[in-house]
């Protein structure tokens, strides 16, 4: 059945309709060059380095070990990184061609969203929200990173698309098994979403609750139902093939606390999950959410109460008027609803990344556009319309501002050509050369412990790291004994800075106060066997072999 096509109630032309008009007869030349832009922006953005935070690289290793070994890509979502090994079994560890599959998911996404969103509401909100999306540097960011996001924001949308199209189905058309073909077909790409991201689970929840809003209550259950039928099975699956539980705990596990790095500090109380709730509302909205559109600058670290409640009644404006007048973008604004309810109860504020709300980025904007726009029309006064392109003007400028400012060519070029390093801080730089040095110069039965051994292991050309995260004892032995057990023979010590862009001295220091209290009983434990940063300014990375031989030589709980 042909789309519905959204036509303004009022009877007489104005500025919506005249632009919508204009806008839906050049709708193909538009999108192509949306595409044109978000490729030439993605291109001049791409980041052929792995980030310093770090989960990045852990993707990638946790589809290397998958390939590899056989071990289930567990604690982030298994989906990306099972998918990714197929990659890594054609090429190997090659961040540029597993970064390129991020740009097709992305530009796949911007596609299936207008796709979706075609005809079923205005061509000027749909595509306003996506030259927004084409020149944001928050947004482009990921077309050039191995993380999960490219891949469940392609994901997301396919749910959309077969919500929408059952919901023009005409009603003689709902008999018998096929009338809930999309159902079936929703619920699949429901639980990719939800084998990708936890979070995923949430578009069970927006479905359920958007079909019971419009009284069709056995397509609910059958959703439900259907959504069982698919992941029961593959549980059981993995359960069969693994023997590691049947879902994935471990990251959730961790949202539980007060603090997912210090579980002392106990679990979290009710009181806690809603001041979780009003801290991360003013961090993702006040905060990232305005720099992602282009209003705020890039180095504004503060939020503010104030634009997020403006948001927040902005956002329940546009909830009731697609209410009344339009399913698609209701249906839009229940699923944000729910997937920015579930991350702001369950993260808890220290996280404070940007990254964890691009998948919802599209489904905000767009909702935000759809309700200035309501808001317009609701007060009949032409100047508003005027007022809301200014303000588009001012993102869309604002954004190309930001990404223009991020363009870097010469480091890109640096890339391209072979170098990995460029575009690293020193310290950095630093600590990935002696991780590549490990890997080629060290014995293969060696084995080094370091801060981020994920890292470290795509450098070193796929050769294994312990990681030191934490420690909590100060016994030497007790230290000494955990390295030895895992057969570790060396030790890699970087000058790796708390805060990547200020050079104050301050490090990340796990590793030095580990050694510390190894050392301070066993003086020469560790041989320096090689340095890269010749002074302590340069901010080295320092190798050592572990001379287990001269602790055990030593009576035990001797010395201090």
């Amino acid at each position: 059945m042909a789309k519905k096509k959204v036509v303004d109630e009022s009877s007489t032309k104005n500025v919506w309709t005249q632009i919508d008009g204009f806008l839906e007869q050049h709708k193909s030349i538009a999108i192509i060059t949306i595409l044109g832009l978000f490729t030439l922006f993605s291109f001049l953005l791409f980041n052929l380095r792995v980030s310093e935070g770090g989960d990045d690289s852990t993707y990638i290793i946790r589809a290397v070990n998958f390939l590899k070994e056989g071990t289930y890509p567990s604690f982030q979502g298994p989906l990306y990184p099972m998918i990714i090994s197929l990659v890594v079994a054609l090429f190997g560890i090659q961040l540029g061609i597993l970064k390129f599959t991020s740009l097709i998911f992305m530009l796949g996404s911007m596609w299936l969203f207008y796709r979706t969103f075609a005809g079923r509401i205005r061509y000027s909100i749909l595509l306003g929200t996506l030259i927004i999306l084409a020149v944001s540097n928050y947004f482009i960011y990921f077309s050039s990173q191995t993380y999960s996001e490219a891949l469940f924001l392609f994901l997301q949308l396919p749910i959309f698309l077969f919500l929408f199209q059952d919901l023009e189905r005409p009603s003689d058309a709902l008999k018998g098994i096929k009338s809930y073909n999309y159902i079936v077909l929703t619920a699949a790409f429901i639980v990719l979403g939800y084998l990708t991201r936890t979070v995923g689970i949430g578009a069970l929840i927006a479905v359920t609750l958007f079909y019971l809003l419009i009284q069709q209550y056995k397509k609910a259950g059958a959703l439900v139902l259907t959504f069982l039928i698919i992941l029961i099975p593959l549980a059981l699956i993995k359960l069969a093939i693994w023997d590691n539980g049947i879902m994935d705990g471990g990251q959730a596990s961790t949202l539980m606390y007060k603090h997912p790095y210090d579980m002392a500090q106990g679990k979290e109380t009710i009181a806690g999950f809603f001041t979780r709730f009003v801290d991360n509302s003013n961090l993702y909205l006040s905060k990232h959410f305005l720099k992602m559109v282009g209003l705020r600058g890039a180095d504004v670290k503060s939020a503010n109460g104030l634009y997020t409640l403006l948001l927040y009644g902005l956002f329940l404006f546009g909830l009731f008027k697609a209410f009344k007048k339009n399913r698609y973008m209701l249906f839009t604004g229940i699923y944000v609803t729910v997937m920015l309810g579930i991350t702001f109860v369950a993260l808890q504020k220290l996280w404070d990344q940007y990254r964890l709300i691009i998948p919802f980025f599209p489904f905000m904007l767009v909702t935000i556009l759809y309700a200035l726009t309501e808001l317009c029309k609701a007060t009949k006064i032409k100047a508003s319309a005027y007022a809301l392109m200014a303000l588009f003007l001012i993102c869309t400028l604002g954004s190309i501002g930001q990404s223009f400012g991020k363009v870097d060519l010469i480091t890109l070029r640096s890339n391209f050509k072979g170098d990995r390093y460029k575009g690293y801080s020193p310290d950095w730089e630093h600590y990935l050369k002696m991780t590549e040095y490990v890997g080629e110069n060290l014995p293969k039965e060696s084995l080094a412990a370091c801060r981020k051994p994920n890292m470290a292991r795509i450098y070193a050309n796929g050769k294994k790291f312990y990681g030191v995260y934490r420690f909590d004892t100060q016994d030497a032995d007790s230290l000494l004994t955990r390295l030895k057990e895992r057969n570790v023979t060396h030790v890699i010590m970087a000058s790796l800075r708390k805060n990547p862009a200020v050079k104050n001295g301050q490090t990340i220091n796990t590793i030095q106060r580990y050694l510390y209290w190894m050392t301070r009983k066993y003086p020469n434990l560790l041989e320096l066997q090689h340095q890269i940063g010749k002074e302590a300014k340069d901010e080295p990375a320092y190798l050592f072999r572990i001379r287990y031989e001269l602790a055990e030589a030593q009576p035990l709980n001797a010395g201090s």
